[in-house]
């Protein structure tokens, strides 16, 4: 074993002292750049190895194995043992607001980034170190057994090539966003935002990832104001009724609970919003996530402070209102701005063998909706149709909402037929209001187009007014139907399916 080492990091966490300890085992070190001028600062005996950018070819060379190697200023480098060598973080400078793309090549590091692969490469006789926490282990090593056995070597040296394919994936995934995520090779780099509690079992494990070098626009720029812990499931939650919240213009309050709505009101205040949310289905709203396109009041905390809702997600709190929300036991206070949707903006999902990836359905509606029924929706019914579909694309496929006024009184989510979806959520509705009409109008939005059996049992349970995709061999048959019954019913022309 040569006792040599090759030092050139951006990250200079604990450089001196991992250089004190190789100089007291009696290594010749050798530096570049900045880590060069920092080790003679701190007084260490560092040899300058200068070369012209953009790549140490001297270095290379000496890592190849080729000799003589003699860097820019003359200095003859011998075959080194230790190299330590990490990026500059392009993580954190993609991901500013003010980054322009043409500055892009100007944050890239080729010179230690074509180091880490050369001493990789060569595991078995160069230990590399990428990352300034393994400093310590790597000493302590070379103090007590006079070198790394082989299988640390070879961790060492893995770890530093998934630390190089996540700088290159950084920067191929912040240039895809102008381009096409569904290419035939497709990288990605994940960087850990927290661990979780657990899974979705208390057996599971769980962390939380953010896209490196993505500008925080969603639950990743989330703040936890108070509050234990979050599991998976609060994640799904969160998510889910912090995007069904963003879409209304109005003021809103979004209950979910298992990645699904169970109840959506957009009263007059806020207040109100919250007890209509929890009123559309007060069994599936206990232990659910309550979220909100506006600032929270004081009298919206009050009522949260006496219902059991696990967490709580909006844009801000007023003083008060927090004060009130941080007092209750067990409940998660979370601030999220509305996040900024790229269009390039992907779905994925882990099946065997592979990983399925689309683009995230961010579009309610290509067209306005058409109204294929001789009498139209009133006013008071469109508003609760345009309602119920908001809130049926956040349902799981098949999917029906039912809403009176502006509030859903029933969600059915997650059946094998649409036919299902109508009767459960009539079953769900029997304790709140009669089948039959009502003193308002009661409409229902689906998420597939709908056979003429389960339009039948719908207006048969009292529905005045349906929204559903259209497309299907039924479709005139339903017109007619509604048509006699004296029904209004738009078509979309569009579906939204969610697995």
């Amino acid at each position: 074993m040569d006792k040599t080492a090759y030092l050139s990091v951006y990250d200079k966490t604990g450089v001196e002292d991992f250089s004190r300890g190789l100089e007291a085992l009696g290594f010749a070190i050798y530096a570049s750049g900045s880590t060069c001028k920092l080790l003679s600062e701190a007084g260490i005996e560092a040899e300058e190895v200068r070369y012209s950018p953009p790549v140490p070819y001297g270095v290379l060379k000496s890592l190849s194995g080729r000799f003589p190697a003699i860097s820019g200023n003359g200095v003859e480098l011998p075959r080194f043992y230790v190299v330590a060598a990490n990026l500059y973080p392009i993580a954190s400078i993609v991901e500013q607001d003010d980054f322009a793309i043409g500055e892009l090549s100007n944050y890239l590091d080729q010179a230690n980034s074509a180091v880490l692969r050369a001493a990789a490469r060569d595991f078995e006789n160069v230990i590399t170190v990428s990352s300034p926490a393994d400093y310590g282990p790597v000493l302590r090593s070379l103090k007590e057994d006079g070198g790394l056995e082989p299988e640390m070597k070879k961790q060492l040296a893995a770890k530093a090539w998934q630390y190089q394919a996540a700088y290159d994936a950084t920067v191929a995934q912040y240039l895809s966003e102008t381009g096409n995520l569904l290419g035939d090779e497709v990288v990605m780099s994940l960087k850990k935002v927290s661990d979780l509690e657990y899974g979705e079992n208390r057996h599971q494990k769980a962390a939380f990832y953010a896209l490196s070098g993505a500008r925080p626009r969603g639950l990743n720029a989330a703040r936890i104001l108070s509050g234990p812990g979050l599991n998976l499931n609060h994640y799904l939650d969160l998510d889910a009724a912090f995007e069904l919240a963003l879409e209304f213009e109005e003021s809103v309050c979004a209950i979910s609970k298992h990645d699904r709505p169970v109840g959506v009101c957009a009263s007059p205040t806020q207040a109100e919003s919250l007890r209509g949310a929890l009123m559309s289905d007060p069994a599936g709203a206990v232990g659910g996530t309550a979220a909100f396109n506006r600032q929270v009041e004081t009298e919206t905390a009050e009522v949260l402070a006496e219902t059991f809702i696990e967490s709580v997600v909006a844009p801000g709190y007023s003083p008060e209102a927090l004060k009130i929300l941080r007092a209750k036991q067990g409940l998660r206070v979370l601030s999220l701005s509305a996040p900024v949707l790229s269009p390039y903006e992907v779905e994925l999902r882990s099946v065997s063998g592979g990983v399925l990836i689309e683009a995230k359905d961010n579009r309610l509606f290509v067209t306005e909706p058409s109204c294929v029924t001789r009498r139209k929706p009133s006013e008071a019914e469109m508003r609760s149709l345009l309602l119920a579909w908001k809130t049926v694309k956040y349902a799981k496929t098949y999917s029906v909402a039912f809403s009176e006024g502006q509030s859903t009184v029933a969600l059915s989510a997650s059946e094998s037929s649409s036919y299902d979806a109508v009767r459960s959520a009539q079953w769900k509705m029997r304790d709140k209001r009669s089948i039959l009409p009502g003193s308002g109008p009661l409409v229902m939005a689906a998420d597939a187009a709908l056979p003429l059996k389960t339009l039948q049992a719908a207006l048969a349970g009292g529905i005045s007014a349906v929204i559903q995709p259209g497309g299907w061999q039924d479709d005139e048959d339903c017109v007619r139907l509604c048509d006699s019954k004296n029904a209004a019913m738009l078509f979309a022309g569009i579906r939204h399916f969610r697995h």
